[in-house]
């Protein structure tokens, strides 16, 4: 019988290192709609951070943060290719975008996701509890 983390032979993940190409590599693999070079490129530069996880020298995932770094933080584009998916890949780009995250906000930040159905679970063992807005989950710091 496999284990999640069966056939992972090298997972690298880091902050930074996602280019438009990439971002629309994992986009398109995780089937969301369509954006172009310049809009990738642009949620790549305004992101507050960017996380990348690699395997075997090849794209496997992506994170980005957004906020103002002291209040607020908002996580999206949180993705890894559907091959890969049940192999720890997810959870090691999300622990790592929550490093630097926690780093910068203050004990009192709220930390904000909207999450695709069905994913909640996932999110729910990283803090994330379900809002009253469709989707949205939030990580209360002082819990």
């Amino acid at each position: 019988m496999a284990t999640p983390n069966e056939g992972i032979t090298s997972v690298n993940v880091k902050a930074g290192g996602l280019t438009p190409e990439g971002y629309q590599l994992i986009a398109d693999g995780v089937g969301w709609e369509p954006r172009t070079t310049g809009q990738a490129r642009d949620l790549i530069i305004n992101a507050r951070h960017v996380v990348t996880a690699w395997d075997k020298g090849t794209l496997a995932g992506m994170a980005r943060a957004s906020g103002t770094g002291a209040h607020y933080a908002h996580l999206s584009d949180i993705a890894v290719l559907p091959h890969l998916h049940g192999r720890g890949f997810g959870s090691a780009i999300l622990r790592h975008l929550l490093r630097l995250v926690d780093r910068e906000v203050r004990n009192d930040a709220t930390v904000t996701l909207h999450a695709t159905p069905g994913t909640e679970p996932f999110y729910e063992r990283f803090g994330f509890n379900p809002s009253a807005t469709p989707f949205l989950m939030t990580r209360s710091r002082q819990e």
